[in-house]
């Protein structure tokens, strides 16, 4: 038999490239003549870069940035052979803030554009981003002056380099004649399957803005800044998946054309994932919690849904599954949660790998018990 084991990250315990592993050796040690394939996946956030570096024997490389709030830290890309991996919250990411300096009016994606120069400089003209847990909601606008970018307020005074979200109020005029040239013979793709769209009830202030420590008045005052953001560059502020990142995809899109596209559907395809199914007898795929909302377009129903296109049956292995599976059911051959039983969340967390390499050997039992499979 062929196996296919592709996961996206358990957040909170185990990467994705990790998490395949595991399975494969909890798989391979009940029928270890399987061919057992591991491609570790994800929806263009957390573990992106290190999911295709797996799959597709990428090399990290180092680079000096720095985080939302301008101070000096070391970020990571990956390079593959014609691309470059780059998730923008190594830079700009809430993970590396603390509760307490979470600010999106000062928030700035000035480390992300820092990043996008030294992919510049190392000859790379192919870029996927994945601009998932940002901190920020600055409309890109940091990140474009580090590329080059120059912003004015209305007495025609240059605003500083690092603007937040705060900042973009006072930007009258904006001068892009010295953005990166070598920006221009770029390809971009944005792995983002925010569907928000920069401005309103919807947007990327109103929407995402409380969970990086946006006030209520706050959130009034960064969507008017956006507002004001998308009349500078003559938009209607109503694109689909602008709203990510706080605006990052708004500035991608509209100042550095790239093109914004489904994380899941991308990183499926850049592993190899997809070329891998014609010959695969089974599928196996998780995450860290399951319900009804998996089946909206995440990652392990993206899985499921290639898979079926060759009749692929796909079975899913969460830490959890919370409500009604039904929904579950209806698209995955099997669903499990690996949980020996009622724990608590740390407990949970503590058993992922011993609970991950038991569910692995229990479903390689059940296959064993048909004849035709052994």
């Amino acid at each position: 038999m062929k196996i296919i084991i592709a996961p996206d990250s358990y957040k909170g315990s185990l990467r994705a490239e990790k998490v395949a592993r595991i399975l494969a050796d909890g798989w391979k040690s009940i029928r270890p003549k399987d061919e057992v394939v591991t491609i570790a996946l994800s929806d263009g956030g957390e573990g992106m870069a290190g999911a295709l570096a797996a799959s597709r024997s990428g090399k990290f490389i180092r680079i000096p940035t720095s985080d939302a709030l301008m101070r000096p830290v070391t970020g990571q890309a990956v390079l593959l052979a014609d691309t470059a991996v780059l998730e923008s919250a190594e830079a700009n990411g809430i993970e590396r803030l603390t509760s307490d300096e979470l600010n999106p009016l000062a928030a700035t994606t000035y480390g992300v554009g820092t990043m996008l120069v030294k992919l510049l400089e190392h000859g790379y003209r192919d870029l996927l981003i994945g601009i998932g847990g940002s901190a920020t909601v600055d409309g890109g606008a940091g990140m474009l002056q580090a590329l080059g970018a120059r912003f004015f307020d209305r007495r025609d005074l240059l605003l500083p380099d690092g603007i937040g979200g705060g900042g973009l109020r006072d930007v009258a005029r904006v001068d892009i004649s010295g953005l990166d040239p070598r920006l221009t013979q770029c390809r971009i793709k944005v792995a983002c399957d925010v569907v928000n769209p920069l401005c309103g009830p919807n947007g990327s202030a109103a929407v995402f803005g409380p969970q990086k420590g946006a006030t209520a008045e706050m959130v009034k005052s960064l969507d008017a800044n956006l507002h004001h953001w998308a009349e500078l560059w003559n938009d209607p502020a109503d694109h689909p998946g602008d709203g990510a990142a706080g605006g990052l995809g708004f500035a991608l899109r509209k100042i550095l054309n790239a093109q914004l596209v489904s994380g899941a559907s991308l990183i499926m395809e850049y592993s190899g994932f997809t070329n891998a199914l014609p010959q695969a007898d089974l599928v196996i795929t998780g995450e860290g919690r399951s319900d009804e909302q998996t089946v909206c377009g995440k990652l392990c129903a993206c899985v499921a849904e290639a898979a079926a296109k060759y009749q692929v049956p796909t079975v899913l292995v969460s830490g959890a599954l919370q409500g009604d599976t039904a929904a579950l059911e209806k698209i995955f051959s099997g669903c499990f949660s690996i949980a020996p039983g009622p724990v608590s969340l740390s407990d949970a967390i503590a058993g992922t790998e011993k609970n991950l390499l038991r569910m692995a050997a229990n479903l390689a039992k059940l296959i064993s018990i048909s004849p035709e499979k052994k």
